[in-house]
């Protein structure tokens, strides 16, 4: 009788066991109330936030660039997948609203949000932010570092050269050619040039301590940065001087690209490609890569082409008009690095200044508009200023340029936010 009732008992104990792992089995969805993911898709590529359960905020570990609009957002919100959750938010914290992924919401700043398991009513609130830099790392600083005297004359052209760790800014009125100089950008010495006419500064480029310009009439000029005094370059009787590339003088001579020795000799004469217009064409030179190519700036209709030649002369078009770049007849062209170009400001063909820039990434293949490096409000609109790029590759002086209003005198100090924050950074765990 005691073993039946022994087996009785163990019987039950083993159904109940059973039942209990059954049920268990049945209820491993259990209610969960929580957030699992968040996406935005409207922000240039989709953002997972993150979800921290423990402190109830959800938001974007690396913040978003300066000036995205987060004011009219689509977010994509799951819970865990064997759950159901409603979603409701608040942008005061009293008043809520049912979730819905079609309708746009404001994130300018945290939104409180509640998820309820639709199962058993069990809630979970939570603080989604997202976080958007308040500090444009992109942009430039500007600082005005004063005046130059004689820069407020009309200029007809001017050019910035870096020699011997001193900044030339070479500047032609209707009655002079001029200079002035500066190590650090805010103190500046002024000489005056001496040229038998006036000068097309803009094709004004070195090579070692020489210099060479075109003049108005066409004829090219040789001088030292010694004397600073130009005699016709006999070597040179024809063409449109470009700049100087791997130590040698380059022009456009016909329809070849040409270039000479320091001294006059002549290496390398090459056919321009057939599809090249000489109209119109501006030229400088920047570092391109491990290379170093000559840039043709030409208009086509109403847009721009950029050529590049290399130190053969071999001539390769850029980019096209389809690129939409348009053409500014003056501007302000540069290289921020080895490979990112930029042309700033100019008058289009309207005859409208400009504050815009336009930069290239990829060594004037495709270009862009670069709100982070426009004309600061303080400066305004510029044509045909000088620039220099000092040697940390972050920091530039711009100085004169025409305005709507009239010649500009002065000159401003421009350096990249992000190493000025690096520098703050630095300095603070010294």
């Amino acid at each position: 009788m005691k073993l039946r009732n022994l087996l009785l008992y163990i019987s039950a104990f083993t159904l109940a066991a059973i039942n209990s792992s059954c049920k268990d089995d049945e209820e491993t969805d259990t209610p969960d109330a929580r957030i699992r993911r968040v996406l935005f898709s409207q922000l240039g590529s989709t953002v997972e936030f993150y979800v921290n359960d423990v402190e109830t905020k959800i938001f974007n570990y690396d913040s978003l660039a300066y000036g995205t609009k987060v004011d009219s957002l689509y977010p994509t919100i799951y819970g865990y997948s064997d759950n159901t959750i409603a979603i409701q938010y608040s942008y005061d914290g009293s008043n809520f609203f049912d979730f819905r992924n079609t309708v746009a919401m404001d994130f300018s700043k945290p939104v409180k949000i509640i998820s309820t398991n639709t199962k058993d009513n069990s809630k979970k609130e939570y603080t989604l932010e997202v976080r958007v830099h308040k500090y444009d790392v992109d942009a430039f600083l500007w600082t005005n570092t004063g005046v130059v005297s004689g820069l407020e004359e009309t200029i007809l052209s001017q050019k910035s050269i870096m020699h011997n760790d001193l900044m030339w800014q070479f500047f032609q009125t209707n009655n002079a050619c001029k200079v002035v100089t500066s190590k650090d950008g805010a103190q500046w010495q002024s000489s005056t040039v001496e040229a038998p006419e006036i000068l097309e500064l803009s094709t004004l480029c070195n090579i070692d301590d020489s210099l060479f310009v075109q003049g108005k009439s066409g004829v090219i000029y040789a001088a030292n940065f010694t004397s600073l005094q130009f005699s016709k370059f006999d070597a040179i009787t024809s063409g449109q001087l470009l700049y100087s590339l791997n130590k040698q003088i380059w022009t456009l001579d016909g329809g070849e690209i040409k270039s000479y020795s320091k001294n006059g000799e002549a290496k390398i004469s090459q056919p321009i490609h057939e599809d090249f217009d000489v109209d119109t064409v501006r030229s400088f030179t920047a570092p391109s890569g491990n290379t170093v190519l000559g840039y043709l700036y030409a208009k086509k209709g109403d847009k721009a082409e950029i050529w590049g030649a290399d130190r053969y002369g071999n001539m390769e078009c850029l980019t096209n008009t389809s690129a939409g770049l348009p053409y500014m007849d003056k501007a302000i062209t540069f290289a921020f690095n080895n490979s990112t170009l930029g042309i700033l400001g100019g008058i289009s063909t309207d005859g409208s200044y400009s504050t815009t820039c336009y930069s290239s990434n990829n060594s004037g293949l495709t270009w862009a508009i670069d709100q982070h490096k426009d004309l600061s409000n303080t400066v305004g609109a510029l044509a045909d200023a000088g620039l220099f790029q000092t040697g940390d590759k972050g920091e530039f002086i711009l100085i004169g340029g025409q305005t709507a209003n009239g010649q500009n005198n002065k000159v401003w100090a421009l350096r990249l936010k992000k190493l000025l924050l690096e520098e703050a950074f630095l300095n603070k765990i010294k």
